[in-house]
């Protein structure tokens, strides 16, 4: 007898119960969609069981059950129905959820990713993947170029999702096609991208302002203030200033070897912000110095702050890196200064090393940067006003008319 005429005999003959060999199978397929299941599955402090599943809007939603069964069926339903054409916002929360789990990208890129995916995706993330071809994928890449007004920076945030996507993708054989090839391929202008032209007022302290902030920081001396005088005159990031230890200062140095990471808590949805025991990138674990006429500033901050585990603390907290954002907003008002972000505090040191004929590779050593492309590019900025601009012109022989 054939396999299947045994088979057919132990059926017929009530040697096998169908019902109970279905009622396996079944059993077997729940569990392989369960460890699929790309999300985590937590019990909240109300005894209630959570996890996320797809909005249908290229999003994703709290699911909440009090049992936790119930909130397994929810998943098994849904995940059966993705199975076999996901959509391009499933491929994405499996591919951003993996990064997260093996700790390929910190929370903080996470929760940037998932906004930049709501805000390019909320009509293309709903498509289901294995429809889409090249040119869906070079038209969407394009018209969002002039649906979001997007500059070379923003498409590149918007490149980054997408290579994540279709790689992943491809490696579940849900497409067939190259996704570099498709980006390589596009020809797109650079005029095609929004250019935002920024007065330089707006993106350093200029000379004449400079000495006023630093002047009022000097003035008004709290651990907030000194804080600030040191960004100025080592040009670290606010992340990292608020994660230095008094172990990173030896002398006029300061090691730079972590900084502060900002996202929102899964249960709680609360902002949390913690340590993280690397620095921005690569190139940021560094040795600051402080410059001979300011150490003092350290000497100050070590009175103040005696026994800190962290440089910056007061009332027995850590200084979060917001705290230190709002002051200088603070300051720029008080001065009568043009509003400015600590960021543009780092840009303006920058741009006094090089308009100070630095050795480039020395900027980028005392920046965190991996080239001085970079700081050329979004960093250096004229700090002289008109009428300094006027005594350097005036000064040159070939604009002198005797």
């Amino acid at each position: 007898m054939s396999e299947n005429e045994v088979l057919k005999y132990a059926v017929d003959n009530g040697m096998i119960d169908l019902s109970y060999v279905q009622e396996k199978i079944e059993m077997s397929k729940r569990k392989e969609l369960l460890e699929k299941h790309p999300c985590k599955i937590w019990e909240g402090k109300n005894g209630c069981w959570y996890t996320y599943l797809p909005d249908g809007k290229g999003g994703r939603i709290l699911k909440k059950r009090k049992l936790k069964t119930d909130l397994e069926n929810d998943i098994v339903k849904c995940l059966s129905q993705q199975a076999d054409n996901p959509t391009v916002a499933d491929i994405f929360h499996e591919w951003i959820d993996s990064r997260l789990e093996t700790k390929e990208i910190s929370k903080a890129s996470f929760d940037r990713y998932s906004v930049d995916f709501r805000r390019f995706f909320s009509v293309f993330g709903e498509r289901e993947i294995k429809g889409i071809t090249e040119l869906d994928v070079e038209e969407f890449m394009l018209k969002s170029i002039s649906d979001f007004s997007l500059t070379a920076k923003s498409f590149g945030n918007l490149r980054i999702l997408v290579y994540g996507i279709f790689k992943r993708a491809k490696k579940k054989k849900l497409i067939s096609f190259s996704i570099t090839e498709v980006v390589n391929d596009l020809e797109i202008s650079r005029n095609a991208f929004t250019k935002v032209k920024k007065d330089e007022c707006s993106e350093v302290f200029m000379q004449d302002e400079l000495p006023v902030v630093l002047d009022y920081l000097k003035d008004n001396l709290d651990i907030v203030n000194l804080g600030l005088l040191l960004m100025f005159v080592t040009g670290v990031r606010v992340g990292e200033l608020v994660a230095i230890k008094p172990e990173d200062v030896e002398g006029n140095v300061i090691h730079i070897c972590r900084t502060e990471s900002h996202y929102k808590d899964k249960e709680t949805g609360k902002d949390v912000y913690a340590i993280k025991d690397t620095p921005k990138t690569a190139a940021g674990i560094r040795n600051v110095i402080v410059p001979t006429d300011y150490i003092w500033i350290l000497h100050k901050i070590k009175q103040m702050n005696p026994s800190g585990e962290f440089l910056f603390m007061r009332d027995g907290s850590r200084i979060r890196a917001y705290t230190v954002r709002l002051r200088l907003h603070r300051v720029c008002k008080e001065t009568e200064v043009h509003d400015k972000s600590t960021h543009k505090a780092r840009k303006t040191y920058a741009s006094i090393l090089l308009s100070a004929g630095v050795d480039t590779s020395i900027v980028i050593s005392l920046m965190g940067h991996t080239d001085i492309s970079c700081t050329e590019q979004y960093y250096h900025r004229n700090r002289k006003d008109i009428a300094a601009k006027t005594v350097l012109l005036n000064s040159i022989p070939e604009f002198q008319s005797h």
